[in-house]
């Protein structure tokens, strides 16, 4: 696993949608598990989820994802296995009514397998390369500043938007064990009984969501195509009052649907299925400065 060796040239660019933090694309690559143990606890009082910067100052999650993706090209069958493995580190302060982010990947491996061999990119180009932004207390990320995602990396896992939808959203009202919250969107949250993990109260939310898109985009390139694609995604959320996120699962599911035409001569389908975790983890900022 390849490991950060300091800031790498930014390119600039912004909320939360259904998303597997990879490209979906029609010459079929995308991406990225674990599951969540509780034990049912929990009181009746509705409490509130919110993020701070001093939650996400000088914290680290670990990542980890595995996907299968297959697609259909007239009578052709592809099936190709992608993996990611990297550690996340933020930096976060107050401003006004959001938080500021400065993220990086501190380590980074992928991994895409198919009939024809296995791709393992050098992701050095990409290590330490800030994402920034603003975070609301909700959870919804507006980019200011993407980083430069090297060519090799992105035939792989187009991470230029991988902190898009990193952290998990959350209800913007207080919710009582059993309680739900949806908007209009597809968005729907659900307060779980709380667990325990030692001493300390977990609290915890269900999250599904739906979206549906009428374009597709094409590896390598920044063209799209007429389809329809629907992103249906079922995760949970571990969370400390105290410390904020803990741990979040998700699993992912994209079907995409393309006619012939235009570069393509035979219709396309695709369906790709995906395991993601993403889980607090010790080391701070790795010793970054402010």
């Amino acid at each position: 696993m390849r490991r950060s060796a300091g800031p790498r040239r930014d390119a600039a660019g912004s909320t939360y949608a259904v998303s597997s933090g990879l490209r979906l694309t029609i010459s079929l690559g995308a991406l990225l598990g674990l599951p969540l143990a509780a034990a049912a606890q929990g009181g009746t009082s509705a409490d509130t989820f919110r993020y701070t910067a001093p939650q996400l100052d000088c914290s680290a999650f670990e990542e980890s994802s595995r996907a299968r993706l297959d697609g259909q090209t007239g009578t052709r069958l592809r099936r190709e296995t992608l993996t990611r493995e990297g550690v996340w580190r933020l930096r976060a302060r107050p401003a006004a009514a959001v938080i500021r982010i400065e993220a990086w990947y501190d380590s980074l491996a992928l991994k895409r397998e198919s009939a024809e061999g296995t791709l393992t990119p050098d992701t050095d180009g990409l290590l330490g390369g800030r994402y920034r932004g603003t975070l609301t207390p909700a959870g919804s990320y507006t980019a200011q500043t993407r980083p430069f995602v090297p060519d090799e990396v992105a035939e792989v896992a187009e991470l230029s938007r991988a902190i898009d939808d990193l952290l998990p959203p959350l209800p913007p009202v207080a919710l009582a064990v059993g309680q739900r919250w949806t908007d209009s969107s597809g968005l729907e949250l659900h307060r779980l009984p709380d667990s325990t993990a030692g001493n300390r109260m977990i609290r915890r939310l269900a999250l599904h969501a739906r979206a549906e898109t009428s374009r597709a985009a094409v590896r390598g390139d920044t063209t799209t195509l007429p389809a329809r694609q629907t992103t249906e995604e079922d995760g949970r959320v571990a969370w400390d009052p105290a410390e904020g996120l803990l741990r979040r699962d998700r699993h992912i599911v994209v079907e995409t649907s393309v006619p012939a035409g235009g570069l393509l001569r035979q219709p396309l389908r695709s369906r790709l299925e995906q395991q993601v975790s993403l889980r607090r983890a010790r080391g701070g900022c790795g010793g970054e400065k402010p």
